[in-house]
């Protein structure tokens, strides 16, 4: 345990402690808001993750004088560079293509403020943000390399560069999430374009003129291979490492901390299983996290679409959830089966040598064309505007 000087901030004076991860206090899944952003952000998710980021997994705890806790601030500290793309500095605004890339090399060594996956942070704070970022100015302020605070919301981002103004501040994505006001399937399509809700019903059609059912099942040994399987073929297509028993011990260890949260929506076709989709039960959301597929015996029963998005959203509305958190990328086919998208935003607390103005300006301009070429026709009007005018433009639109 590293104890730190006090922090100020514009909310007073600070006491930040520095532990090990595992050692933050339980009060920290408390503060964390019940949204799919907000469970990315939460200690259980940081405990299910522990030792797979390749980093010094540290966490900042923030008290004010009386010792009330007012923020929790992850840290991940590596020693080079994250090996996930979508936390590597690099990748997201260094113009590398892998993180093995030598323009990666300029960014190292990385920490990364709150994020643990690369899918998305909600500062984790009792009352303002004032806190939260007096730790990570601090924390930016210690070391060597790059310091960053990725995939925020621009509610966030926009007291957060009040907070720390002169910081620059990167488009990254767009996270996906379909929401669900309402409490019976047929309000739900009713609340869909015709057009979408066609199509809805259309895919639901093919699943079960193939002979395929989803079912929600628990995530246990009598289906982990059969999960560790598909995840290995899904893996395989897109040229990524893992073989099926990697898998099998990563959701042990996911099960151990996150228990009956964690489970799967399994495609069968006469009892075999051709796709899974595994998502986690947090606050008022479903959490979408990984999907595994069959992809010799699949294809044609619109398999992929029920397993992501139909069901999953069948049993919000059977459970009174509000969102399906469906993370980032994979823009167009989520937005067609009812998705929003939500632009996130990085903070550069440290950024690299020689960073300028026109670099934040360039990145910006070239993110945005890129994301409103994703997202193509189905981009919303109002987000199509913003993201032509940082385009135009190069500054952040929150």
């Amino acid at each position: 345990m590293t104890a730190r000087t006090p922090a100020t901030g514009r909310g007073g004076a600070f006491a930040t402690e520095e532990r090990p991860l595992p050692a933050a206090p339980a009060e920290w899944d408390d503060l964390a808001a019940p949204t799919g952003i907000g469970f990315y952000s939460a200690r259980t998710w940081n405990l299910a993750m522990l030792g797979q980021n390749g980093a010094e997994e540290r966490v900042l705890v923030v008290r004010d004088a009386d010792g009330t806790l007012r923020a929790i601030v992850p840290l991940f500290r590596y020693r080079d560079g994250p090996a996930n793309a979508h936390l590597h500095p690099g990748t997201l605004f260094g113009g590398a293509d892998r993180v093995t890339d030598e323009a990666a090399r300029r960014w190292e060594p990385v920490t990364v403020v709150g994020n643990a996956s690369g899918y998305g942070t909600a500062p984790v704070v009792n009352g303002g943000l004032e806190a939260w970022a007096a730790a990570a100015e601090r924390e930016a302020a210690a070391g060597a390399g790059t310091a960053f605070a990725a995939h925020l919301t621009g509610p966030d981002m926009t007291r957060l560069r009040e907070l720390l103004p002169g910081r620059p501040v990167l488009l990254t994505a767009m996270r996906i999430s379909v929401p669900v006001h309402a409490d019976s399937e047929q309000e739900y399509e009713a609340g869909l374009r015709k057009r979408d809700r066609d199509r809805v019903r259309w895919e639901r059609r093919l699943l079960a003129r193939g002979g395929r059912s989803v079912t929600v099942e628990d995530i246990t040994d009598d289906n982990l291979r059969e999960i560790g399987e598909l995840q290995e073929s899904t893996q395989r297509r897109h040229g990524s490492y893992g073989d099926a028993d990697y898998f099998v011990g990563r959701y042990r260890q996911l099960k151990s901390v996150l228990g009956d949260a964690l489970f799967a929506f399994v495609c069968r076709h006469e009892g075999r299983a051709l796709g899974y989709f595994s998502c986690i039960r947090h606050g008022r959301t479903l959490v979408g996290r990984s999907a595994g597929l069959d992809y010799d015996r699949i294809g044609d029963h619109a398999e992929y679409f029920n397993l992501m998005i139909h069901e999953p959203v069948r049993y919000c509305v059977r459970n009174g959830l509000r969102e399906l958190d469906l993370g980032v990328a994979g823009y167009r086919q989520k937005l067609l089966r009812g998705g929003e998208p939500v632009p996130v935003w990085s903070m550069l607390l440290r950024p690299p040598p020689g960073w300028s103005d026109e670099d934040t300006a360039r990145h910006n301009r070239a993110k945005a064309r890129e994301l409103r070429e994703e997202l193509g026709p189905m981009c919303p009007a109002g987000l199509r505007d913003r993201l032509d005018r940082i385009a135009d433009a190069g500054r952040a639109e929150l």
